[in-house]
């Protein structure tokens, strides 16, 4: 054999497939289209290229979400988790290279004096210095496998971290909506009690008159102090969801109190819906896509234990230099030289390794189903919050309707009662009927909102993906 032939074979050995399946990504059965329609939204369009929170065209909620992205601690600890990560892939991809390692040493030996031997020979100083390097050839496949599933796992901790991002977002969007929608139901207790206080009056009014009763003052007074002991619980809901939004922005409960306690109610509209295929949940979702990508590095890791039943095969290299001077420590003389070939294989362990190839089997099926199971339920998501969304719209014109009808019944009412052509229990039920009808309604549009960011959310869309530095 010519001195080529044994790099040929050292190419050709390296250059071996890897043992275990090829994990290739496919996209798996869906349905082609929604069971519920989409709302026609005429900026769809344009909720293609931006988030759905700079739609909403709300300075200090977009503060909020500015610094949730960047202080909240949750996603600093998701933070490190991908460098952490990113380690242990760099770790695996530190087995491709050889090993090296450098050692010196110095020893002074002093024999017996009771030995038969020379003065000379008695005392010897040894000085070493030595370079070892050693190199496992990936030969059937088992570091790039490893590599293969490391790089999955990655993957999965960003799309993890992208999950978490989305949820960051969807739950400070939900508990604004709910603190400006708390604050409008307090504007609207207000003007209830406003509207309770003259009719208080009025019946304290027709009594003087000898035109009403004890009875009417005293039921109108309850009326008021009943709907006053609504204050302190909705006072109490507000400083909850201020709290709430201090923490989820990365600080403390009170950061946000000041500007966002009661001062007039910003009218709080849904995004705009965006315009969606199912085929793009199975891309968009992150939690599909952790799934996914843990499902490669199931595969992966089968190449990994089937690997462990070949041979592994190690090249070695040792170059060091010893005298018992140290002068001569560096002459030509004092070099020694070791190249060897070691080849080492399990014969017999009870049927370890194929055990271990046996679950890297189950793992990775379960691994499948799992995947299956996340496009399954990102569908379910989907359709219920498009269901929520449409049984909300229409209860919503609904309570529309019933505000307008029970406003102009309660202005009747009034006129009624002060002619004296009615009695004053219609003005009481005319009041609860505006009351409840304007408050049913500041909760019906708040279900809106949440049911829209709820659709977001369910598609994994809103947010773009941001770039992943290596640093």
């Amino acid at each position: 054999m010519t001195r080529t032939g044994p790099i040929f074979i050292f190419i050709l050995l390296c250059g071996c497939a890897p043992v275990g399946p090829d994990y290739h990504p496919h996209e798996p059965a869906h349905p082609q289209s929604w069971s519920e329609p989409f709302p026609s939204v005429s900026v769809a369009n344009r909720a293609r290229s931006i988030s759905w929170c700079q739609s909403l065209n709300d300075p200090l909620l977009n503060e909020l979400i500015k610094r949730t992205l960047e202080n909240n601690k949750d996603l600093g600890i998701a933070r490190q988790r991908l460098m952490q990560a990113r380690a242990e892939r760099d770790e695996v991809a530190s087995y491709f290279g050889p090993q090296l390692s450098a050692g010196a040493g110095a020893s002074v030996e002093r024999l017996s004096r009771a030995l038969d031997i020379s003065a000379g020979v008695r005392d010897t100083r040894t000085w070493q210095l030595g370079l070892d390097a050693s190199w496992e050839l990936d030969i059937f496949g088992r570091h790039r496998r490893e590599l293969e599933s490391a790089d999955a796992e990655v993957e999965a901790v960003q799309e993890e971290q992208r999950a978490l991002t989305i949820s960051l977002l969807a739950e400070v969007a939900s508990d604004y909506a709910v603190l400006r929608t708390t604050q409008q139901r307090m504007t609207i207790l207000n003007d209830t009690l406003r509207s309770l206080s003259i009719t208080e009056s009025l019946t304290m009014k027709a009594r003087e008159r000898g035109l009403g009763t004890q009875l009417e003052v005293d039921q109108a007074r309850s009326e008021r102090e009943i709907n006053e002991a609504r204050q302190p619980v909705l006072l109490s809901d507000e400083l909850r969801m201020i709290h709430a939004l201090g923490v989820l922005s990365g600080g403390f409960p009170g950061d946000f109190r000041s500007r966002l306690l009661f001062g007039g109610v910003p009218q709080l509209m849904p995004p705009s819906l965006p315009d969606s295929l199912p085929s793009d949940v199975i891309r968009q979702r992150p939690d599909i896509r952790v799934a996914e990508r843990k499902y490669a590095a199931a595969s992966a890791r089968i190449g990994i234990a089937v690997a462990e039943q070949f041979p592994h095969f190690t090249i070695s290299l040792g170059v060091g230099s010893s005298a018992s001077l140290l002068h001569n420590l560096f002459s030509a003389k004092s070099i020694g030289l070791l190249l060897g070939a070691n080849v080492n294989e399990t014969v017999y362990n009870s049927g370890r390794t194929s055990s271990r190839v046996r679950g890297a089997e189950a793992e990775a099926r379960a691994m499948a189903l799992t995947y299956q199971k996340s496009i399954q339920l990102a569908f379910q998501d989907v359709e219920d919050a498009l269901a929520g969304l449409h049984a909300e719209q229409t209860r919503q014109r609904f309570l529309t309707e019933a505000v307008a009808d029970s406003q102009r019944a309660e202005t009747r009412a009034i006129r009624l009662y002060q002619r004296g052509l009615s009695g004053w229990l219609p003005v009481l039920v005319a009041q609860r009927s505006t009351w409840e009808a304007r408050d049913k309604l500041a909760l019906s549009q708040l279900a809106e909102f949440q049911h829209t960011i709820g659709l977001y959310k369910a598609m994994g869309s809103g947010w773009q993906k941001p770039e992943n530095p290596r640093n």
